[in-house]
C-alpha cells in the first residue's frame, strides 16, 4: 500500500485492519526531497528567520540561532520532547498515530528529510 495525496478516514481504517504493508508513492518522495532542499536552501542563505529552525520557541521567537548551532538546537528540541510518564499506549493507537503522521509529512511541506518520514513508516511495519 502506498501513501498517496489523500486518504480518508475510511482509507485509514482499511489500512490499519489490513495490515498491509506501507510505503511512499514516488510522487510522496519528490515532494518531500523538493521541500527538503527548499528548506536547506533557505537556511544556507542570508534573510528572514524561520520560525523554529534558526531561531528559538515560544517566546524566544525573536532570538536568532547562530548556524553553527542550529543542529544543537535541533538536539535540544528533541530531547526537550523525548520525556514521558504514564501508561503505555496500546499498539493500535501508535501504529494510527505513525500512519497519520508519514500521512500528514507525505505532503511535502515540512522541510523534513526522506528519511525521517521512512522510519516512521519502517516503525508502523
Amino acid at each position: 500500500m502506498q501513501l498517496a495525496d489523500h486518504h480518508s478516514l475510511e482509507d485509514i481504517r482499511a489500512i490499519l485492519q489490513g495490515g498491509e504493508h506501507v510505503e511512499l508513492s514516488t510522487s510522496a518522495k519528490q515532494k518531500i526531497e523538493k521541500c527538503h532542499t527548499y528548506l536547506l536552501n533557505k537556511v544556507s542563505q542570508d534573510g528572514p528567520p524561520i520560525y523554529g529552525v534558526n531561531t528559538g520557541f515560544g517566546s524566544l521567537c525573536n532570538t536568532e540561532i547562530d548556524k553553527n548551532d542550529l543542529t544543537q538546537l535541533q538536539i535540544n528540541l528533541l530531547r526537550s520532547h523525548a520525556c514521558g510518564a504514564g501508561a503505555y499506549v496500546p499498539r493500535e493507537i501508535v501504529k494510527l498515530m505513525l500512519l497519520l503522521k508519514a500521512q500528514s509529512l507525505s505532503y511535502g511541506h515540512s522541510g523534513v528529510q526522506l528519511a525521517t518520514v521512512e522510519k516512521l513508516l519502517d516503525f508502523y511495519n
